[in-house]
């Protein structure tokens, strides 16, 4: 069990079956007594077994030992779906599974608290949305009642609003990408999801959770926009992609050395003026 992660989970593995088949109250004293072990690290080993060798987490298990013990300790309370994302090339917390093995446990920590406390932050964004939208749920259902003949009109549910609001977002959501000049490909690598997801949020077959959001919120998203369908102070709706050429036009006009714009955009300049020309012609 000293020697590696793998045989940690292992050990884990055996201490379960171990306790299933003793006797109550032996397991504790043979792990103390007779393993010399501390009941808290024998909790410990047997959560990260059942984490690591779990269904959802197996074919990825011997990709996520190499971090070492300390490390699978400190992700043993993200999900198991992210987990499998980061061991198949995706993100956790930002960061990838190369730079995540080369931080120190400590470094690990607090990159999974600072995610943790943005989390709760978007949470409570989303939270002050639902209360928005509980509210305008019921001025209109007061409308309803002032010019309705029946006194028996139900209250709508805020649930309905939230996802009639919902709908939208896959829409608006590809927009805000097209605003941005990213590619699908681009924008969810910079979220922490892959392609497949981000296609499948803006076809609304699935929506976006609160970490999503706080990764597309730093992008430049509008959040505000995104969720509710008005755009805040902050973000113009003037300035909005129209389609995927213009996307890939700003995406590699952004690309362009600084010194060599100037020629791009009188270049551009001069195409403009004639088409005008022609067109008053």
């Amino acid at each position: 069990m000293a020697q590696s992660a793998e045989a940690m989970l292992e050990a884990g593995k055996r201490l379960i079956i171990l306790k299933e088949n003793e006797p109550h109250g032996e397991f504790i004293k043979i792990v103390t007594e007779k393993l010399g072990m501390a009941r808290r690290t024998a909790s410990l080993i047997m959560k990260a077994a059942l984490k690591y060798t779990s269904p959802a987490l197996q074919s990825n298990g011997q990709t996520l030992a190499h971090l070492g013990k300390a490390k699978l300790f400190e992700l043993m309370t993200e999900d198991d779906e992210d987990l499998a994302e980061l061991a198949e090339g995706g993100t956790i917390a930002g960061l990838t599974l190369d730079e995540v093995d080369r931080m120190s446990v400590r470094e690990l920590r607090a990159a999974l608290r600072k995610d943790e406390a943005a989390l709760k932050r978007s949470q409570q964004l989303v939270a002050e949305k639902e209360k928005q939208l509980q509210q305008l749920s019921q001025k209109l259902t007061g409308k309803i009642s002032s010019t309705t003949t029946s006194n028996e009109q139900a209250p709508l549910d805020t649930q309905q609003w939230v996802t009639l609001t919902l709908e939208g977002v896959g829409d608006r959501l590809k927009s805000e990408r097209l605003r941005l000049g990213l590619s699908q490909e681009i924008f969810a690598e910079r979220c922490g999801v892959k392609k497949l997801t981000q296609y499948n949020y803006e076809k609304s077959e699935r929506h976006p959770d609160a970490a999503y959001l706080v990764s597309a919120k730093a992008l430049g998203v509008d959040v505000n926009y995104l969720i509710t369908g008005e755009r805040s102070d902050e973000a113009s709706a003037l300035d909005v992609v129209r389609d995927e050429e213009e996307a890939n036009l700003l995406t590699a006009f952004r690309h362009i050395p600084s010194e060599s714009r100037d020629i791009v955009q009188r270049t551009i300049s001069a195409l403009s003026e004639k088409k005008a020309a022609r067109h008053h012609a």
